[in-house]
């Protein structure tokens, strides 16, 4: 069948066009802007920047160029979050960054623009969040954004990311897809003892001081008690999967204990103790356990005794071990100095 070619000018500026536009889309770098776009490295970038505020702390202001561009938000420039920001020099007070702001990037694989407004909200309901209730000390000794994510920080890629996104790059576009896999990675990939003992730690950076717990009236016992029960042996000595604070206790909405719509109230224990993939319909009595009280007589009898017994037992078992082992040893050396070296058997 001939093949009919249309030789109307229109439809020849129009094929043009239209080659034009497909050959520039194929040509053009879809990787993220750089984070430096308007030249703030010029002098963040400078080692130690840093100033005394008003109330004469040192605050360091250096974002070197390496740290952006190992952190998720490398393909972001810095007005998208420091947006009061227009001038150089730079007003005497800035705002703060507001990490629940829209921002310019949408949700992988969604129509949706990006933003953390869901975290900033959960982390303003709970026990961390601003309350009028609380005076201006507990307040400012609240934990931010930043105390726990950092401000610029955030890990680099792994080879383990790279290499998916190679193969991911087979069948789908590879501009840019490291990025969301390794977005995605880091939501859903399996926890290691590794991580989880950073968690802890990070919460352990406040809860196990005493001063700073003493001053919100908390106790600053509750990390040493985790230490001493099953969650924190097992994590210390590298068992994958156990429970981190986080699992029990919600990472942005933690509220206390006794507000009905905790993870830890008696309607919804069981449930989180189920969800870890440890517990099997776990019983209200297991569930309530105390897990960050140090086994005490008074406190928790029960554990107290039952602690104590297994130490005694094992070094009760241990102590005959040993005197086993240099009483045979005594025969041995009893043996090669009555008999001048020749060992018979009785």
């Amino acid at each position: 069948m001939p093949v009919t070619i249309c030789r109307k000018p229109g439809a020849w500026l129009a094929g043009g066009v239209l080659a034009l536009l497909l050959l520039g889309a194929a040509t053009t770098d879809a990787a993220p802007r750089p984070a430096d776009s308007e030249n703030c490295e010029l002098c963040h970038g400078l080692p130690l920047l840093s100033r005394m505020d008003d109330q004469g702390n040192l605050r360091l202001f250096e974002v070197s160029a390496e740290t952006v561009l190992h952190s998720s938000h490398k393909g972001i420039s810095c007005r998208d979050c420091h947006v009061d920001i227009e001038a150089f020099p730079h007003p005497a007070v800035v705002q703060k960054v507001d990490c629940g702001k829209t921002c310019h990037v949408n949700r992988p694989f969604e129509l949706t623009v990006f933003s953390h407004r869901t975290e900033v909200e959960a982390h303003g309901l709970g026990v961390h969040g601003f309350s009028a209730e609380d005076d201006a000390e507990t307040n400012a000794a609240k934990p931010t954004c930043k105390y726990c994510h950092g401000s610029h920080l955030m890990a680099e890629p792994s080879l383990r990311v790279q290499e998916q996104a190679e193969h991911c790059a087979n069948c789908h576009d590879g501009n840019s897809l490291e990025g969301v896999i390794e977005h995605v990675d880091r939501h859903t990939s399996h926890r290691s003892a590794d991580n989880s003992l950073d968690i802890v730690r990070l919460c352990a950076s406040c809860h196990g001081d005493a001063t700073l717990m003493q001053s919100v009236n908390l106790s600053s016992t509750q990390v040493e008690g985790f230490q001493h029960h099953f969650h924190g042996k097992a994590m210390r000595r590298g068992l994958d999967g156990v429970a981190n604070c986080a699992d029990c206790h919600n990472s942005h909405m933690i509220l206390a204990q006794d507000d009905p719509a905790s993870t830890l109230s008696t309607a919804n224990i069981r449930q989180t103790c189920g969800t870890t993939g440890c517990h099997q319909n776990p019983s209200l009595e297991f569930a309530r356990s105390a897990i960050h009280s140090k086994p005490s007589m008074q406190g928790n009898p029960v554990v107290y005794a039952v602690t104590w017994g297994f130490i005694l037992l094992t070094a009760i078992t241990m102590a005959f071990l040993f005197s086993h082992i240099l009483l045979d040893f005594g025969r041995w050396v009893h043996g090669r100095v009555t008999r001048g070296g020749r060992h018979e058997d009785q």
